[in-house]
């Protein structure tokens, strides 16, 4: 059986139709699901990207690998084994289109094929899926044996550039509205001086708020609403190109024996929580991402309201290939329940998740509350330890630290229990976020507000 694994980095389950969502920003995704199975509830045990991918090709969580950063000096831990290269030992061609094999040595691990995408985005360093589909659509017309095929998407990640003629699909309205100031909060925010004025002309992130703005013919957005619009209409582009995917798997007759799977390794903060357009925060914005899986044949969609991680998708695919599962992997096979059966024994919802990017904070969910703690301080200046009901409170508005300061005690020692048990487990004498601190991207967030005091000063 053949394995296609489609990543769309940055996708948030929320924007997504199947998921509930309020605009029709996924139509083909949405009918795709309709004949797969959907998992109501998969979550990031790392965030961001970094993590989450060491995750999900490992098996294995962040306290477990190593990666509890993104773009951060640590190296994974020697004894972790990578699914492709698992995959590859068992006859497997194994092969990705994605940029992750540039930033981490790891990510090149096991891969017989790697396939560089083509720039096609109007800016450089700005890919978008056709340039993904350019060569992954060639590669697949021409398989005539097993393989493991990795596809990376980047299109819903900043910055939100879907081609012109899409723009104004999900808004109608005036984003530069003197009236409309959802924006302003945004000027104190350290992204704001990368991302709110253009200093070069080179297409990258440096201003990609201000081109957006040009783009759209007024001097300065103040309706954070007009760039939700830009993440939607990217993810309604890249929806088409997964359809141009599927036309060629379909085409091709691959999907007799092909098993296909999307995932996100995260979501993204619109500008909730004063989180402007971003993967921090151990929201579920940023936590929930979609997951799922079709069968080769199958024709009928079910939904999985169980709680499932991205450790578990590695798991999976090994037991549907018939391999033996290393014992070091810490995920969950999902094979029960993609043949339509409930395992004897399943893992209840409770999920310890952390980040140590942007901020250095561990989250726990359990019985529908979730506790968020930090180890440092954060330059959003956020409270170090926050409570939230997420059931009566999905948008995690309304801290019941205080209210609710028992409950709030109780979690917090059972988090630290989890951690301690986690770290005895896994041979660690130390917490990696206290090991490792803040990555080079969250220390250069603090460099910029003491920048900015001194401004003031």
């Amino acid at each position: 059986m053949n394995i296609i694994l489609i990543a769309l980095d940055t996708l948030s389950a929320k924007h997504l139709g199947c998921y509930g969502y309020r605009r029709n920003t996924s139509p083909n995704i949405d009918n795709f699901a309709d004949s797969a199975t959907l998992f109501e509830n998969c979550f990031a045990t790392g965030i961001p990207t970094q993590p989450s991918f060491t995750t999900t090709f490992s098996g294995r969580e962040p306290l477990d690998h190593g990666i509890v950063a993104h773009q951060g000096t640590f190296d994974v831990r020697p004894d972790v084994v990578f699914l492709p290269e698992i995959l590859s030992g068992y006859g497997y061609k194994t092969a990705c289109v994605s940029d992750l094999v540039v930033i981490k040595s790891w990510f090149k691990r096991g891969w017989k094929e790697i396939i560089p995408p083509i720039e096609t985005g109007p800016y450089n360093h700005v890919l978008n899926a056709d340039g993904i589909n350019r060569v992954a659509i060639p590669w697949l017309k021409k398989q005539n044996e097993k393989f493991f095929l990795f596809l990376h998407y980047w299109d819903v990640h900043i910055p939100y550039f879907a081609p012109i003629e899409y723009r104004n699909m999900f808004y109608d309205g005036n984003p530069g509205d003197p009236d409309l100031m959802s924006m302003l909060p945004f000027d104190s925010n350290p992204f704001s001086e990368w991302w709110l004025k253009a200093k070069d002309e080179d297409g990258s992130m440096t201003g990609w708020i201000d081109r957006l703005a040009k783009e759209a013919g007024v001097e300065k957005i103040t309706d954070a609403e007009y760039i939700v619009a830009q993440y939607d209409t990217e993810i309604f582009f890249l929806d088409e190109k997964i359809r141009e995917l599927f036309d060629t798997i379909k085409e091709t007759g691959l999907d007799d024996n092909t098993i296909i799977i999307i995932m996100s390794d995260h979501g993204e903060e619109m500008y909730e929580h004063g989180i402007f357009f971003d993967h921090h925060g151990l929201y579920d914005s940023n936590l929930h991402t979609p997951l799922i899986i079709k069968l080769p044949y199958q024709t009928k969609g079910q939904r999985i309201t169980y709680h499932v991680r991205h450790q578990d998708i590695a798991v999976t695919l090994l037991d549907f290939s018939g391999i033996d599962v290393p014992r070091e992997m810490t995920g969950m096979s999902l094979a029960p329940f993609l043949n339509g059966e409930v395992p004897d024994k399943w893992r209840d919802d409770s999920l310890l998740t952390e980040e140590n990017s942007w901020m250095s904070k561990y989250a726990l969910r359990k019985n529908g509350y979730k506790l968020i703690k930090a180890r440092e301080r954060d330059w959003h200046g956020f409270p170090p330890r926050e409570l939230y009901h997420i059931p009566s409170d999905p948008y995690e508005t309304h801290n019941l630290i205080e209210s609710d300061s028992k409950l709030a005690d109780e979690l917090d020692l059972e988090l630290e229990a989890i951690i301690s048990e986690k770290l005895r487990l896994y041979g660690r004498t130390i917490d990696p976020l206290i090991e490792q601190g803040l990555s080079p991207m969250g220390m250069r967030a603090w460099e910029w507000l003491e920048k900015m005091k001194e401004r003031k000063r």
